[in-house]
């Protein structure tokens, strides 16, 4: 689910204007230019039903957003938002069934040069799409 991710932001011509290739699961490269994406996975459990597992999963993935101001990191979160949010689709070998925003919030960094940052958390509802 992780690379399929990815590869579906990637390929979203508002997001890749916004943060070029500039998207990494887990921490963002000390250094690198803004704004960027970084996803991490919260938590996520495989559907069991009484004849064991189905397939489908659900995960909670945290989407941060950063940016150089306020409006740029709201930029790269709307872009992710229309890329992704309500939508049926096959990237890979993975089916998205939908994905879903459950929770916005903002912040910033207590750096001397402040950088800011969104957060989407999304439901993401996927499959093998075999």
């Amino acid at each position: 689910m992780e690379a399929a991710l990815i590869a579906k932001l990637l390929a979203s011509t508002g997001i890749t204007a916004l943060v070029s290739t500039r998207i990494n699961w887990s921490r963002r490269p000390q250094g690198e230019a803004l704004p960027a994406i970084v996803l991490h996975r919260i938590d996520g459990t495989p559907d069991v039903h009484h004849g064991g597992a189905s397939g489908l999963g659900v995960s909670r993935v945290q989407v941060d957003c950063w940016g150089a101001s306020y409006g740029s990191a709201k930029a790269v979160a709307r872009a992710v938002e229309a890329a992704v949010t309500a939508q049926t689709f096959t990237q890979g070998v993975i089916r998205f069934d939908v994905i879903l925003i459950a929770d916005e919030r903002d912040s910033t960094s207590d750096e001397t040069t402040p950088i800011f940052r969104t957060s989407l958390d999304l439901m993401v509802y996927h499959a093998n799409a075999s």
